[in-house]
């Protein structure tokens, strides 16, 4: 019966070192666990050097991350002025087209009446001075009739040139001309093959006259072209400043819609193109990447530059420099990675 104690006890000690046992074998292998989750640090890329900061990258790796470099494309062009861009609905033009038309029928008529009853008036005033039994009374109801013809041949006339100089007051003689003539400018108009533009300058421009094409921003990161057709003879109420019309392609341009329009102005300016491709933003603002060596890149925030359709005009910008065209984004994700490592390493 003594026995039982000693037994109780050797069962509690073995029950604790098995205890004891699992809980450094679970630390254990918890520290493992957590050590082979740890999450690798790569090397940095991020030199300092004179300047600021350089990311290195050598061909290989340029090669993988497929990185390519091109000499900045020099050019020159002319400043811009920006404006309002209104794409104008055609039905009012069109309307005009069916009034001059309907003008211009029923002046043909009155002065065909007119010539018909001018014609039958000197039958009549022959056949009268040649004593052939024609009364004063027939002959001057050949003139009554005659005059007649020529009075509504006048209103006909008067009512024309009202619609036309109608029409002049609010779209231009050039407008109303190829509406007239119904030209292939005024068709392609009237079928929407084009789409007429009125592009509005700010009071005070510096523009001496409108220049023969304009750039609209269509909205989908392309531009369109327009062509000049003539000078508006309204100003626009919300700039207070000239406008002018342009055609351009229907392409995705919808009347009714107001866009930005960009027109050449000043002299021609030397300059640098920088792809779209090339630019990478961050911070609210637009970066691009220059090559200092071939193995190295630094970031360079982008001038103040002009949006063309190849990307973007900077006056005066990266002569000479080797841009970052492709891969930009790369290089941009490696700096960030760098710098959250080294905020990493500093907890």
């Amino acid at each position: 019966m003594r026995k039982k104690p000693f037994i109780v006890i050797g069962i509690g000690a073995l029950v604790a070192g098995l205890a004891v046992w699992g809980f450094l074998a679970g630390r254990e292998e918890l520290a493992i666990e957590q050590k082979r989750e740890k999450p690798v640090n790569a090397p940095s890329r991020v030199v300092a050097q004179d300047g600021g900061t350089a990311l290195v990258f050598d061909a290989d790796t340029q090669k993988r991350a497929d990185i390519a470099v091109a000499a900045v494309q020099q050019t020159a062009r002319r400043g811009e002025i920006a404006a309002l861009a209104a794409v104008l609905p055609l039905q009012e033009l069109i309307d005009l087209r069916n009034a001059f038309v309907a003008a211009t029928a029923q002046l043909e008529r009155t002065r065909a009446a007119m010539e018909a009853s001018r014609r039958e008036f000197e039958r009549i005033e022959a056949l009268h001075n040649d004593d052939s039994n024609v009364s004063d009374k027939v002959l001057e109801a050949a003139r009554a009739t005659w005059r007649g013809d020529e009075a509504v041949a006048r209103a006909a006339a008067e009512a024309l040139g009202t619609v036309e100089r109608g029409a002049r007051q609010k779209w231009g003689a050039a407008l109303v001309e190829a509406m007239a003539k119904d030209t292939p400018l005024f068709r392609d108009l009237a079928e929407q093959r084009q789409v007429l533009l009125r592009v509005a300058v700010s009071a005070g421009s510096s523009l001496a006259k409108p220049p023969v094409t304009v750039r609209v921003d269509a909205g989908d990161g392309a531009y369109r072209t327009g062509k000049l057709i003539s000078a508006a003879p309204q100003a626009d109420p919300r700039t207070q400043g000239p406008t002018f019309f342009y055609a351009a392609s229907t392409n995705g341009l919808l009347p009714g819609t107001t866009l930005t329009a960009n027109l050449p102005a000043g002299a021609e300016q030397p300059g640098g193109i920088v792809p779209a491709d090339a630019v990478v933003w961050w911070q609210g603002k637009s970066w691009v990447y220059l090559q200092s060596a071939p193995d190295r890149f630094v970031r360079r925030e982008l001038p103040p530059a002009m949006a063309i359709d190849q990307g973007w005009f900077v006056p005066g910008g990266f002569q000479g420099a080797r841009l970052v065209v492709r891969g930009a984004q790369s290089l941009l994700s490696e700096e960030l990675r760098a710098q959250i490592q080294v905020g990493e390493e500093g907890e």
